[in-house]
């Protein structure tokens, strides 16, 4: 792999069989003739088989004729594997110079970037703000014509990691070319091409599907890491540093018995950039998610249905998976690993609505680690709402009432498709005495009237009166954030309750026979970890912090042990059981697992909602069947108020 004024040397002389000498080609490329000198012997170290160009005093510089057709071959099928030293990538070949040997000197950096020492100057400026804006390093000092690495062996990696990671997104490619910078001498191409075949081999036998950019970045990392050990180097072992989970750590004892010479500060440093990458099979094992960011992931959900009535808990495949970016998302915050996103502002200009919601998640983060996030990550939450606005979402569905004047109902209809288009789709516009025929047939979540208000029993409606403003809308908004309530709590109670966990009581029953029963029905139904266990603390809680919330309405839970999952056991008492001078003839027994979510906290407000009402005291008591109960349930989350 050549620099680019060493490309421009062998395509002079392709050009030119018969020779060229160096001061033509020193005049040609604007360098000294030493430059050129220097340039054609490292061209001919670089080729593989042997010596390239030859020199003469009757011809100059010249190309063997018996490499021609191997240099022509070169630059015809290995031209994407040519090192391209422009101007922003030299940086990167002097901190390779510096290095190698931890110090060198201007003038030295000089002859072999074939630049004037001015030049090499303000190069070395150029990196170091480079350094500093995008990697917050200092680590390179220049005192007079010194330059030199000033940094812990562990923070040196660590930067070099941050630098292949970052610089290398685009094109797999780019590998090569920056390691051979930033390794210099030391880079072999086909030993790295060995290591990745060997790497790329080890993950397909454990079944991990890896992405090419994070393949060849763990490859490159093990590389930077041996390199550096060869040339005296090494990293300090921290005790009690283990951030690797054990997938990591399996992988570096597969390297070890290859004979890779990685200490156990080796593996501290690089565990800490695989902490990043997934390398459990897929889909046989799943992400170890740490409470912290489920509670990010519940933040960020509240924050976006309260401000954009957008419900992200409705679809559970797209939670799951927001929830896995958000956990290694986390992880590059806690490991300093930043994201870059190329198509950043693509995003920007194409979703600036997903962008604006997910710039809910900066005052979160900011919350909870005390730092702000990269807008490379906010794009990349950006490209998540998107999805969700675009597939997931469920538009609630409206039918328009229009009165006489149909002009009105066709600027409220335009209104809410300007207005609220990612949350209302209008369905139809009919006169109200085709009303119930269209009902009849169709699924409606909200009626709005534009004539004479119209009442139905079981449909949200809301009446506009001339041409709607702010006003109409700060109430539409509410209004839609209570449907999307009342639906919260109709999932809720889908996902918490099961008919098998569910007995209706025509006897007489002592309370703590209740629990209990409940409570086998839940552990039959792999609810729960330890019955003995679950009950016990259940009837502890109850003497002393009773859960009653309602005269005749109880929610016993634990109070320090947890459920394998969430579940409900639901007791229907047709003769009232005594607590504590109250009749008690519903009782909820929840299991709650350790980690709460958003629906938990839902199901408690539905269940402190639902005790207030007296129709809900007679429908649910009612009941006769297990199946009733679950309907009566669902039929009163639909009508519950939310405040």
């Amino acid at each position: 792999m050549f620099t680019e004024r060493q490309v421009r040397i062998l395509e002079i002389l392709l050009n030119n069989v018969s020779g060229v000498t160096g001061r033509k080609l020193s005049e040609s490329l604007g360098v000294s003739v030493r430059t050129i000198r220097n340039e054609i012997a490292e061209i001919n170290h670089e080729w593989k088989n042997g010596g390239l160009i030859e020199a003469s005093r009757q011809k100059g510089y010249f190309i063997k004729s018996s490499r021609m057709d191997h240099v022509r071959k070169y630059f015809f099928t290995k031209g994407s594997e040519r090192a391209e030293e422009t101007a922003g990538a030299r940086g990167f070949l002097i901190l390779g110079i510096v290095l190698e040997k931890g110090h060198t000197d201007i003038f030295d950096l000089g002859e072999k970037l074939g630049l004037s020492e001015s030049m090499v100057y303000k190069e070395v400026l150029r990196f170091q703000k480079k350094l500093f804006s995008e990697y917050q390093c200092e680590n390179l000092l220049m005192n007079g014509n010194r330059l030199r690495v000033d940094a812990d062996e562990r923070a040196l990696r660590h930067m070099l990691f941050r630098i292949i990671k970052n610089e290398t997104q685009s094109e797999i490619g780019q590998y090569y070319s920056l390691m051979k910078m930033l390794l210099y001498h030391a880079f072999d191409l086909t030993e790295y091409k060995w290591m990745l075949r060997l790497v790329k081999e080890y993950f397909d036998s454990r079944s991990v599907q890896i992405s090419d950019a994070n393949l060849y970045m763990i490859v490159s990392a093990v590389y930077i890491s041996l390199i550096r050990n060869n040339q005296g180097y090494r990293v300090r072992e921290l005790l009690g540093e283990r951030r690797a989970d054990q997938e990591t750590w399996d992988f570096f004892k597969y390297l070890q018995k290859q004979s890779f010479a990685l200490s156990e500060g080796d593996c501290q440093i690089l565990g800490e950039l695989l902490y990043n990458f997934k390398l459990t099979p897929n889909p046989a094992k799943g992400t170890a998610i740490n409470s912290l960011s489920t509670l990010v992931l519940e933040d960020f959900c509240h924050d976006v249905m309260e401000k954009y009535h957008f419900d992200l808990w409705q679809s559970r495949h797209f939670y799951d998976n927001i929830l896995i970016h958000i956990e290694y998302m986390m992880r590059r915050l806690e490991t300093g690993y930043g994201v870059r996103n190329p198509i950043l502002n693509d995003i920007k200009i194409q979703y600036p609505y997903a962008y604006e919601i997910s710039m809910l998640m900066v005052p979160i983060i900011y919350r909870y680690k005390n730092c702000y996030i990269q807008d490379d990550e906010i794009s990349y939450i950006a490209i998540f709402v998107e999805h969700f606005l675009e597939n997931v979402n469920q538009k609630l569905k409206v039918v328009i009432i229009s009165s006489s004047r149909y002009s009105i109902s066709s600027i409220v209809s335009r209104w809410i498709e300007t207005n609220f288009q990612n949350q209302l789709q209008v369905d139809a516009m009919i006169p109200q005495h085709n009303l119930e025929i269209y009902l009849s047939a169709h699924s409606i979540d909200l009626i709005i009237s534009t004539g004479d208000a119209v009442v139905h029993p079981t449909i949200a409606t809301y009446k506009i009166e001339g041409i709607p403003d702010h006003y109409t809308m700060r109430a539409m908004n509410a209004l839609i954030h209570r449907i999307r309530m009342n639906y919260q709590f109709r999932e809720a109670v889908k996902a918490h309750f099961n008919n098998k966990t569910i007995r209706i009581y025509r006897e007489e029953k002592e309370f703590d026979q209740v629990i209990r029963e409940l409570s086998e029905a839940l552990l039959a139904e792999g609810y729960l970890y330890d019955l003995e266990e679950f009950v016990d603390d259940v009837l502890s809680r109850e003497i002393n912090y009773p859960t009653s919330v309602a005269d005749w309405f109880m929610i016993p839970h634990p109070l320090v042990t947890f459920a394998r999952k969430n579940g409900v056991g639901a007791a229907i008492l047709k003769k009232p059981v005594k607590m504590k001078d109250k009749e008690i003839q519903l009782i909820f027994l929840l299991a709650i697992e350790k980690t709460q979510t958003e629906q938990d906290g839902i199901l408690f407000q539905f269940f402190r909602q639902i005790a207030l009402e007296q129709s809900a005291r007679k429908q649910l008591t009612a009941v006769e069947t297990e199946e009733e109960l679950l309907d009566a349930l669902v039929q009163i989350s639909n009508c519950v108020e939310f405040w």
